[in-house]
């Protein structure tokens, strides 16, 4: 099993950014329905990069401080509309636990029948999924909707070397759950390096064909998935 396991942290360079942040909203007088500026106006202004700007107002919108509206603008949100997305948060953190459950309960299974029953033309399908995910790893800037597509390619390629009639046909809700459980967890400090080493592991197991370890790894590797996001989650909504 392996020990490697991701470390989520809130670095002081983050925490003076959503700092400088709140600063100019004070400073402006900004109530809650208000606009912010254009986010390059915005990131000129506070002498920072858009990237750390974007970091920065992630971390508020967690907090129900602002709402991005895609396509419109940034805006203030007031202490009562906060508190409804802090809610909205709330549940959505156990919809986010239901999710991973789900995958544990399909993809266990399923890597270790894939370690017992793939095919050499489906373990080189499988190492193809692995080494695309991972060069697109290497890609800087990365992408995360593209590495969230191939991460979940490599799962689903997985699943079907399973060789289960049962889980084939479930293959469209297993897609569905994994792009959901997918979407915060790959952007989170240190979690695309740990994944990438997890996938390795799995990949190894079910080439031996060792389905006991094949099996614990995919479970470590949802766990891990599943604890970096709620333990990041719970350090912005507390910074």
């Amino acid at each position: 099993m392996s020990s490697h396991t991701p470390v989520v942290s809130n670095p002081p360079r983050l925490q003076g950014q959503v700092r400088l942040l709140l600063d100019h909203i004070e400073r402006q007088g900004l109530q809650g329905g208000d606009r912010l500026e254009p986010e390059r106006e915005l990131a000129k202004i506070l002498g920072i990069s858009r990237p750390s700007l974007r970091e920065a107002i992630q971390i508020l919108q967690v907090q129900g401080r602002l709402r991005v509206k895609h396509g419109i603008g940034i805006f203030i949100l007031d202490q009562a509309d906060g508190e409804k997305l802090r809610e909205s948060l709330r549940a959505a953190q156990h919809r986010i636990e239901e999710l991973f459950q789900m995958r544990e309960i399909l993809e266990a299974p399923a890597v270790e029948w894939a370690a017992e029953r793939r095919s050499e033309e489906q373990l080189a399908e499988m190492k193809l999924a692995a080494r695309a995910l991972n060069q697109a790893i290497a890609r800087k800037p990365v992408d995360f909707e593209n590495l969230r597509r191939l991460d979940m390619e490599f799962h689903l390629t997985i699943v079907r070397s399973a060789q289960n009639q049962f889980l084939n046909q479930t293959l469209g809700t297993l897609q569905e759950i994994m792009f959901h459980s997918m979407d915060n967890t790959l952007k989170l400090p240190g979690r695309v390096d740990s994944s990438e080493h997890e996938h390795g592991m799995i990949l190894d197991a079910i080439e031996k064909r060792d389905s006991i370890t094949a099996r614990l790894m995919i479970i470590q590797h949802i766990h891990n998935a599943r604890d970096a996001w709620q333990k990041y989650l719970k350090k912005q909504s507390d910074l």
